[in-house]
């Protein structure tokens, strides 16, 4: 499996196609007169399925699920031109989840909650940076560094669920919005891992544009050098007076000769 996954985009193209579904079952149901619960319910099993087929990629690539994006056989340019349009994907994928909520709320006539599900799970990846930052500068060993990432991890994921839980059940009773909580969780996490997957792969930019760009001021700073270096080198052209005397330019030379012109013409 992950050498098919390695050689190839189409698993990666059907996600997008799974999710371009689900855009336009919703769009159909908000503009549809009738609403149709068989539109809704064809984006939500769309979106699901995208994030079953997201999930197994990470599962199985990890790191790597973005390799058309950060192999070290692809340039500057190439990297930055396949990142576009997963990065518009992204997007898209954020975009949906909103939409979908709408489209939901819409349905059953009663506000929805998800903000706090999205910022929590968001929030996980760069306080988990920051912990480990910070474990390295204090010297604070992997089991403590570890303890307190999950600690922090599932703080903030209960947290977020549970109070987005709690306003769907108060808003929606508790069968729409357990049920809606559960599904946004399933969609957040989908959303939350592109993210991932998109910075990591604009690090992986970042780190080639910084290279590139030290090896190209490293060359100037060199060529730079070297011209110093050859000037200092370089014969300097000398004139010489009428006495013989050595001038380093031609009005040293041309005010000398006047000088013992007027010498001459006094004795």
């Amino acid at each position: 499996m992950k050498e098919f996954l390695m050689s190839t985009t189409l698993p990666f193209w059907l996600v997008f196609i799974i999710v371009a579904a689900a855009f336009g079952a919703t769009l159909l149901h908000m503009k549809g007169g009738a609403k149709s619960r068989t539109l809704l319910l064809a984006a939500g099993g769309c979106m699901l399925a995208a994030t079953v087929l997201e999930i197994a990629i990470y599962s199985v690539l990890g790191g790597n699920s973005l390799w058309w994006c950060t192999s070290d056989k692809y340039g500057f340019w190439a990297k930055l031109l396949r990142l576009i349009p997963f990065a518009l994907f992204v997007a898209f994928q954020i975009l949906q989840v909103f939409f979908f909520k709408g489209a939901v709320e819409e349905h059953i006539g009663k506000d929805l909650s998800i903000k706090s599900t999205f910022i929590c799970l968001l929030l996980t990846f760069p306080i988990a940076f920051v912990v480990s930052v910070a474990s390295s500068i204090f010297g604070v060993s992997g089991d403590t560094a570890d303890t307190v990432s999950h600690v922090i991890f599932w703080t903030l994921v209960l947290g977020g669920i549970g109070w987005a839980l709690m306003r769907n059940v108060r808003t929606a009773g508790w069968r729409h919005g357990a049920a809606f909580t559960a599904f946004s969780v399933v969609l957040v996490v989908a959303v939350c891992l592109a993210v991932f997957l998109f910075l990591v792969a604009l690090f992986h930019l970042f780190l080639q544009l910084l290279m590139v760009t030290a090896v190209v001021v490293g060359g100037m700073y060199m060529f730079g050098m070297m011209s110093k270096e050859a000037s200092k080198q370089q014969p300097r052209q000398v004139f010489y007076d009428n006495d013989g005397h050595m001038h380093y330019t031609p009005g040293a030379r041309d005010s000398a000769n006047r000088q013992i012109a007027e010498r001459k013409a006094g004795d």
